[in-house]
């Protein structure tokens, strides 16, 4: 009897720790919401939930106030947590920029419903609906800004997909409205940055980025002189430059200008799309064009070759041996942070940027600059000629074919240091400009020189895709923030340097990535070997099918096994060249089945396990409590 109540008791204590259990629980969160309101702990790997450097800098140094409305319509909530947890996130990541802005920023929140002044309010701002029913009802999630000289700033939707670039949009946002005055860049090149026929003339969106944060001038035809305020000189592939032009480029740098130059051995997306100048040649040589240049900087560019590197190589569907298969590409590199110099402000908080062919950069002897790589290649990798990739490449033979060089290549850099003109004697004649000459830099040449030209189109970095609807880019390499970085940097701006997306939707799987590369160099020179083989077996049984149609006469006996023995050497290479091809995915496979064993099971094994520990725990103190005498 005394038992029973002892376990009706203890039975009675777990219900009440039980339900103290969960008042506990009720109870702490209810005062972590209304205490801890400011508190954040981010343990994310790339900090995606804390602000940047420089959006507190900005946030700081907001002098007149800027009115943000947030516009979300409620009716979105239904869809479920994709929309609302997200506007949640806006909406208080909008009342820390209102907190460390001392005020200055100021959040309205508006529900614009169906054919309310809200949703008029919204339509006048430049919002885009996204529709909800088919009766044409459509609902809203966007920010517009406005200043106190009501200059207006408005991103029409704020997609959920552009999570990690949160902090991106509404800082430049605020931004751009606190301080309208933008820094002056000129751009000079042949780069198609306004579009061409094959993207129907749609600007690229690096360009519509320079146009947020900068006063963008395109120069054209002739150039006797820099006008005194552009700040920064922009070099997109320039394949027409005569010697006027170069002088004048020559002595913007003397007066202490700043260049971002984007120099490619093989610019693709010229070929592919033509440029912006209709009379430029798409094969025309960039390097050449702007040697006078570079031999006064102390640089050089190989213009007959790309780097290939197998560490960085990016995936593409190639035809191999009659079958569409996915390989790695040696001169299309996907370059990670360790890759890029993490020391500089223009590469720090660079995640991934992705280049199409790019060349080498070299120092000349007797140079007075310096060269700080910004982007580099690993030591696995190796020169490729561009005759080789130049038209119908072959990702296969370009794998078979590599030997690492045990060097590491420069992609792009930072040029510093003294220099001098590259017009020595004076201006060359024709040129009308009544500007003093100057035969040395004012200041040290601060130059940045990239040589690749296509990680500025679109598709090296951008991907674009439909949801409601509307048409949303998303990056999936950080091209567009290396662009802005090294202009806002070569403009003396640093609030912004910071101010980047710091996380990709596109989150690679390193070790299966390496399992992969491992097994592509291992097998795919045997299977160039076998292909090969087998096409020359084939080509025999051709020859010998052809002669007998040609003469008319049956061919012998010893004539027809030598065929029957091409037939069954030729059935044997198939055999090994399915076997090369199967061994390129076991290992990857057996990883990905590891994978999946892990996610599915590993946790419910160890909760199970763990509850099997406690009852046994339990059952054993409860035989040791019986067995103790009273």
């Amino acid at each position: 009897m005394l038992a029973k109540l002892n376990a009706l008791d203890r039975n009675r204590l777990g219900m009440v720790g039980i339900a103290l259990a969960i008042v506990l629980f009720l109870a702490v969160n209810i005062l972590s919401g209304a205490l801890l309101t400011s508190a954040r702990l981010d343990l994310t790997a790339d900090r995606l939930f804390t602000l940047s450097e420089g959006s507190e800098r900005i946030l700081s140094e907001v002098e007149e106030p800027v009115d943000l409305r947030f516009y979300y319509t409620s009716q979105l909530d239904d869809l479920g947590p994709y929309f609302s947890s997200y506007a949640q996130r806006v909406e208080e990541l909008l009342q820390e920029y209102q907190l460390l802005s001392q005020g200055k920023v100021k959040i309205e929140r508006l529900d614009p419903q169906p054919f309310s002044p809200e949703e008029d309010l919204a339509v006048a701002e430049g919002l885009e609906g996204l529709p909800l029913r088919a009766d044409g009802t459509q609902a809203y999630f966007g920010l517009s800004g406005r200043n106190s000289t009501d200059d207006i700033e408005v991103i029409s939707y704020l997609a959920p997909e552009r999570a990690n670039f949160l902090e991106y949009d509404l800082t430049r946002l605020v931004h751009d409205l606190a301080s309208p005055e933008k820094p002056v860049v000129a751009v000079l090149g042949d780069l198609p940055l306004m579009g061409s026929q094959f993207n129907q003339f749609q600007p690229w969106h690096v360009l519509q980025a320079m146009y947020q944060f900068f006063d963008v001038r395109f120069l054209g035809g002739k150039q006797d002189m820099i006008d005194e305020d552009v700040e920064v000189l922009m070099l997109a592939q320039p394949h027409n430059v005569d010697e006027a032009t170069l002088y004048a480029l020559d002595q913007f740098v003397m007066r202490g200008g700043r260049v971002l130059a984007f120099v490619d051995p093989l610019a693709e997306v010229m070929a592919a799309g033509g440029g912006m100048n209709p009379m430029a040649n798409p094969e025309g040589d960039a390097i050449g064009a702007l040697e006078p240049l570079l031999a006064a900087w102390g640089v050089a560019i190989e213009k007959d070759q790309v780097i290939g590197d197998r560490t960085a190589a990016q995936r593409v569907s190639a035809q191999i041996g009659g079958r569409q298969v996915v390989v790695d590409y040696l001169p299309w590199l996907g370059l990670d942070a360790s890759h890029l110099d993490d020391d500089d402000v223009v590469t720090g908080d660079i995640q991934r940027v992705n280049l199409n062919s790019a060349g080498a950069i070299h120092g000349r002897e007797g140079a007075t600059t310096a060269i700080e790589p910004l982007v580099a290649t690993s030591e696995l990798s190796m020169p490729i000629a561009v005759e080789e990739i130049r038209t119908m490449p072959d990702p296969a033979k370009l794998i078979a074919a590599f030997a690492p060089s045990g060097e590491s290549f420069t992609l792009a850099a930072r040029i510093t240091g003294p220099v001098k003109s590259a017009f020595p004697d004076g201006p060359p004649e024709g040129v009308t400009s009544e500007a003093e000459h100057l035969s040395e830099a004012a200041a040290p040449l601060n130059l940045i020189l990239v040589a690749d030209a296509d990680l500025l189109a679109d598709a090296a970095w951008v991907r674009e895709q439909d949801l409601l609807g509307q048409q949303i880019a998303i990056p999936i390499a950080s091209n567009g923030d290396f662009a802005i970085n090294a202009l806002d940097n070569l403009s003396g701006s640093e609030g912004l340097i910071s101010l980047r997306g710091r996380g990709l939707i596109d989150r690679p799987f390193t070790v299966v990535q390496a399992m992969q590369q491992d097994a592509e160099y291992k097998y795919r020179a045997k299977e160039q070997e076998l292909l090969a083989r087998l096409e020359e077996t084939e080509a025999k049984i051709r020859a010998l099918k052809e002669e007998e149609q040609q003469s008319a006469v049956i061919l012998t006996a010893a004539q027809q096994a030598e065929i029957e023995s091409f037939r069954a050497e030729m059935l044997t290479l198939r055999r090994e060249l399915r076997d090369v091809q199967r061994s390129l995915r076991e290992n990857v496979e057996g990883l990905s089945t590891w994978i999946k064993a892990l996610n599915i099971w590993a946790v419910p094994v160890l909760i199970a396990l763990l509850a099997a520990g406690l009852a046994w725990f339990q059952r054993h103190r409860a035989r040791r409590a019986a067995a103790t005498p009273a």
